[in-house]
């Protein structure tokens, strides 16, 4: 269950990075990556966790989401 969850929180963090690329801070990823959020109706803070999943590959990203690192 927990692998499952990380690699979902891992493909959704890519799609993120396609719409706001790493090079983008999470400031300017923000307001972009809101609308994705809205749409699939996610809270922000939750899909950048997610980006910041696939950007490092550090679990602790994932801890608001309930996994443990």
């Amino acid at each position: 269950m927990v692998e499952a969850t990380a690699d979902s929180a891992a493909a959704l963090g890519m799609i993120c990075l396609e719409i706001a690329p790493a090079y983008m801070s999470e400031a300017e990823a923000s307001p972009i990556l809101a609308l994705y959020a809205e749409e699939i109706g996610l809270r922000l803070d939750d899909v950048l966790a997610r980006r910041r999943y696939a950007i490092t590959g550090d679990r602790r990203c994932l801890k608001r989401l309930g996994l443990r690192p």
